[in-house]
């Protein structure tokens, strides 16, 4: 229930950055999971990873989290003891990335202003080797990443049990 009110008052606080009213359903965490496992083992980074809401989903595989946020932060610590987290913005992570990485995308953009920053830095990422994969989900219908040279890029589960119901895109 905490962690529900910490959510609601970030998005209340800016709703761009935080997406949804609450946090994602362990549906979608499920569904993330799944679409994770399918793709090529390699070390995960959870970006926006928030209350954990995917992150315990995908805790198992031992995730790198990144988060912006400091009272999400020392929630994730209370709740993770055992994952490496920091407590940093996702593009200057994204940044320091020199060996082979998998993102888990927690951070819908479908009107985030992160968005712009992002693109680049994945494009570049992935062009240089060091980007395997990518799953993110977003609220709309359109792909949120098509502006990545990924080259595989798929549409891959669609969550009605979440709010707002939610797509799960898979990028490699």
């Amino acid at each position: 229930m905490r962690k529900n009110i910490l959510f609601l008052k970030k998005y209340l606080k800016n709703p761009q950055s935080v997406g949804s009213v609450i946090p994602s359903s362990e549906f979608l965490g499920k569904a993330i999971f799944k679409s994770v496992k399918e793709l090529d083992r390699t070390a995960v980074i959870e970006i926006g990873a928030g209350t954990g809401a995917i992150t315990q989903h995908i805790s198992s595989l031992n995730p790198v989290l990144v988060e912006i946020d400091k009272e999400f932060c020392a929630l994730l610590r209370q709740n993770y003891p055992n994952l490496n987290i920091v407590n940093s913005c996702a593009l200057e992570q994204l940044k320091k990335i020199d060996k082979r990485v998998g993102l888990v995308v927690s951070i819908p953009l479908i009107n985030n202003p992160f968005k712009l920053s992002f693109i680049p830095l994945l494009n570049d990422l992935y062009a240089r080797g060091l980007l395997t994969w990518c799953v993110i989900f977003t609220y709309g219908l359109n792909d949120p990443l098509g502006q990545v040279n990924f080259e595989s890029k798929k549409r891959k589960r669609f969550v009605l049990q979440n709010i707002p119901p939610a797509h799960v895109w898979v990028y490699s």
